[in-house]
């Protein structure tokens, strides 16, 4: 027997029982088809919510709290589910978008969801000593959380670089040599050392040093990311000035 079967006939019934192993986005459709007027109650694991239809239309949703279109999102995503049908009476809508609009938008939302996370990076230290180091583990924790950092390098103050997340280090020798021109120009005009150097790459991202006290922090930034505002979770996340 169909799935449009079983809910056709189970719809006929006044006092609805249990219905399993129906997809409720199939049953939902029958419903709006018929143009039904109904209480459909759905029940997955330990969560349960209420859809209410009024000639084939979706009206109102409740569940844990939650009502109108937030609540339908939530029921109609949900996976093995069992449905009982009631009578229902006059109820204020409060869903204005049709069904097919919520149940793919539904789907998206949840496919949204699976996507993987993205893999965190692998930090590479370039010494032993550097894997034990309680100040660098603080800096590579502190960098790897922040949103915007594509991947970063740590360098001593002679420009060694002591530890990294990128795939490479093909641009070790570029971070040395701005470290270098800039320490030059600092003599040369007898100035203080810079608050930080930035450079535009050609695909739109950005590198970004701050030297601070007793190392170099080098940064390639995601395109289109603020520069000022990671680099003052830098300096407020290492706390050092």
């Amino acid at each position: 027997m169909t799935e449009e079967k079983v809910a056709d006939k189970t719809l006929r019934k006044k006092n609805d029982g249990i219905i399993n192993g129906i997809s409720i986005s199939s049953f939902l459709q029958m419903l709006e088809q018929e143009r039904h007027t109904c209480c459909v109650q759905v029940y997955s694991d330990d969560k349960s919510g209420v859809l209410y239809f009024d000639n084939g239309h979706l009206i109102d949703a409740e569940h844990n709290g939650l009502s109108g279109i937030e609540a339908a999102y939530r029921i109609v995503s949900w996976e093995n589910s069992s449905i009982a049908l009631n009578e229902t009476s006059t109820r204020p809508r409060q869903i204005e978008h049709p069904l097919g609009y919520i149940l793919l938008n539904a789907a998206k939302q949840q496919d949204e969801l699976k996507e993987p996370m993205a893999p965190k990076a692998t930090i590479t230290y370039v010494s032993d000593e550097a894997k034990t180091a309680g100040d660098l583990q603080n800096s590579v924790s502190i960098l790897s959380d922040i949103e915007g950092i594509r991947y970063f390098y740590l360098l001593n103050k002679t420009g060694k670089i002591i530890a990294h997340s990128a795939p490479g280090t093909d641009l070790g020798e570029l971070l040395v040599y701005c470290i270098i021109t800039s320490s030059n120009l600092r003599k040369v005009l007898n100035v203080k050392s810079p608050r930080r150097i930035q450079m535009q790459m050609k695909d739109g991202s950005s590198l970004l040093v701050i030297p601070k006290a007793g190392k170099i922090i080098c940064m390639i930034l995601e395109a289109h990311s603020s520069t000022e505002k990671i680099a003052n979770r830098v300096n407020a996340g290492l706390s050092v000035k």
